[in-house]
C-alpha cells in the first residue's frame, strides 16, 4: 500500500516537473506562459467542448482535449470597489453551476500587480443536472477573474478530477504567469 502511494506521489510530480511553460501572447495586452502540451483548439472541438455565449479570445487543449486552458472576456463594468460584489457573483455562479463543489482557493489576491477573483475547486456533477454528459462527472477547475478596460477578464483551466494531482501545479504556474498591459 504504501509503495502505491509513494509511486503515485512521484508520478505526479515527475509529470508536473516534465510539463515545460511557454510564454503566448493573446492580443496586444495579455501573455501568459502555458503547458507545452496544449495546442490550438480548432473552432469544432472549442464549440464542443467549451461552454460559451461568445467565442473566446483564446482556446489550448491537450491532444486527448481532457484538459483545456480558456481566455474570455465579458464587458462587464468592474472597479475596485466593486470586487466584493464581483466576487459574491461568481461565487454564487460556480455553486449554482454543479451540484457539488470543493473550493480548494476561494478568494481575492495579487498577480503581478493585478487584483485577481480566483476559484480552485474540485466539482461533481450528477447524471440528472443539465450541465451533465450523462455519467455523472468530477472535475478539477482552476478559474481566475479580472477587470480590465471595462470588461471581466475569465482564464479558466479545466480537468477531469482523476487529473488534478497530473495539473494542479502546472495550472497554479500558469495563472500566476498572467501579465496585462
Amino acid at each position: 500500500m504504501r509503495i502505491s502511494i509513494v509511486l503515485t506521489l512521484l508520478f505526479a510530480g515527475f509529470n508536473t516537473f516534465s510539463q515545460k511553460l511557454i510564454p503566448v501572447k493573446i492580443g496586444e495586452e495579455i501573455t501568459l506562459k502555458i503547458s507545452s502540451e496544449f495546442v490550438n483548439m480548432s473552432h469544432k472541438d472549442r464549440m464542443e467542448k467549451i461552454a460559451s455565449s461568445k467565442i473566446p479570445l483564446a482556446t489550448y487543449s491537450t491532444e486527448s482535449q481532457e484538459a483545456t486552458l480558456s481566455v474570455n472576456d465579458n464587458p462587464m463594468q468592474w472597479t475596485s470597489q466593486d470586487t466584493d460584489v464581483i466576487y459574491g457573483f461568481y461565487k454564487a455562479s460556480v455553486n449554482a453551476l454543479f451540484d457539488e463543489v470543493q473550493f480548494i482557493q476561494d478568494g481575492v489576491k495579487e498577480i503581478n500587480g493585478r487584483e485577481f477573483i480566483v476559484f480552485e475547486f474540485v466539482s461533481t456533477v450528477r447524471d440528472d443536472n443539465v450541465f451533465s454528459s450523462g455519467k455523472g462527472e468530477r472535475n478539477y477547475t482552476y478559474i481566475q477573474y479580472t477587470s480590465f478596460n471595462d470588461k471581466v477578464l475569465l482564464f479558466n483551466f479545466g480537468c477531469p478530477a482523476r487529473m488534478q494531482f497530473e495539473w494542479e501545479d502546472v495550472a497554479e504556474e500558469m495563472m500566476q504567469s498572467i501579465r496585462i498591459k
